[in-house]
């Protein structure tokens, strides 16, 4: 749009998550991932207009969903997203910046998740600015908003990578001993490197999730093989191989202890335990991370039976009866990971080792997980 007597004046947009504030840009896509149980809901984003600097008089800003930004977005960058429908977005149809300001009010988009939707079948939204009622520029870099909505089933498209400085932590508690000494760890793990004679590291140990000196999953240690799981203290005896996806869950039930890999019972031995401050990635000190990927981890409250494991691998009811914590690694809120459960105990990545407070998380993408 052509300037005037403001011919050095421009609006933007601004992606709104938490506390973070991104300014909209043609490459950065954000995600709404949901599943088929989500149906019948809606999803909210937030967003706001910005002015390089103050103005004098009322801004009318004009916006309108833009199917020819993403015909665009898949011809640039080679991808296949289908348009999302307009009859399932709701937002404003115009925002105003206040003479005397230089934002708007944060305003939201409703994105509605309908049975129609296909799954396993990435959507992508546009949202764009196309008017403005005064001689103001439009940031062409700016204009638009992108989303990717995705109803997933079965197929596991997000994980959480981390390295050998970098570990997660439930916010504001670590503590996470009511579940007493009956309880189920599980989640999925791709290794990406273990320990070794040559890489020794602390004791050749790799932490996966748990409490140091009460129950642990972690590879390696002094005397066992660094691609070796020790569940709860004990070599289960499986050879893990690098980039490989594994389910492994731990059933701890008063005195004793069951390991499983993958669905299959793997060990059984007579130890019970416990959980205090717990930890993924990390164990006694900062220099026992691990490099790997992870996804779909659950804490439970109760004893996981045998066939419960096996049939949950990719996925569980947020809604299931015993279950304590749920980070399902596929979306990141406000630099951290929703628990799904609905119980509050969200995380937040660490830096240990060379890295120290709160680290940017960054998840990748995968191409639907799947366990051999």
């Amino acid at each position: 749009m052509p300037g005037g007597d403001l011919f050095d004046q421009e609006a933007a947009l601004y992606k709104l998550d938490g506390t973070s504030v991104k300014q909209a840009t043609f490459y950065d896509l954000s995600t709404i991932s949901v599943e088929r149980k989500d149906n019948n809901t809606s999803r909210n984003v937030e967003f706001f207009a910005k002015l390089v600097k103050e103005n004098d008089k009322n801004i009318e800003i004009k916006l309108a969903t833009n199917p020819s930004e993403v015909d665009k977005y898949n011809n640039v960058y080679g991808t296949n997203y289908l348009q999302f429908p307009d009859s399932l977005v709701s937002y404003p149809s115009s925002i105003q910046i206040n003479a005397g300001n230089v934002n708007s009010d944060p305003v939201n988009i409703i994105v509605m998740i309908s049975p129609s939707l296909k799954e396993n079948a990435p959507y992508l939204l546009a949202v764009s600015m196309h008017s403005v009622n005064s001689n103001i520029n439009i940031m062409n870099s700016a204009k638009t908003l992108f989303y990717v909505i995705e109803k997933s089933h079965g197929i596991i498209k997000k994980s959480l990578p981390l390295t050998r400085s970098l570990y997660l932590e439930i916010d504001g508690s670590t503590n996470v001993s009511g579940l007493g000494n009956t309880f189920t760890m599980e989640g999925l793990i791709l290794v990406e490197k273990f320990r070794s004679a040559d890489d020794v590291g602390d004791a050749q140990i790799s932490s996966f999730m748990g409490t140091e000196g009460r129950t642990l999953l972690r590879f390696g240690d002094a005397g066992v093989p660094g691609s070796h799981l020790q569940a709860n203290g004990t070599d289960v005896g499986v050879d893990f191989k690098l980039k490989k996806w594994y389910h492994i869950a731990l059933v701890v039930d008063g005195t004793k202890s069951v390991a499983y890999i993958n669905g299959q019972k793997v060990s059984e031995f007579n130890k019970g335990g416990s959980l205090g401050d717990f930890f993924i990635g990390r164990s006694y000190n900062g220099n026992r991370g691990i490099v790997g990927r992870i996804s779909e981890i659950r804490l439970w409250k109760t004893a996981r039976t045998s066939i419960e494991i096996k049939e949950n691998i990719l996925g569980a009811d947020k809604n299931s009866q015993g279950l304590y914590a749920y980070w399902k690694m596929n979306e990141v809120k406000n630099n951290k990971i929703e628990d799904a459960s609905g119980n509050g105990k969200n995380l937040v990545l660490k830096g240990q080792s060379d890295l120290s407070g709160q680290q940017t998380i960054v998840l990748a993408d995968e191409d639907g997980i799947k366990i051999e």
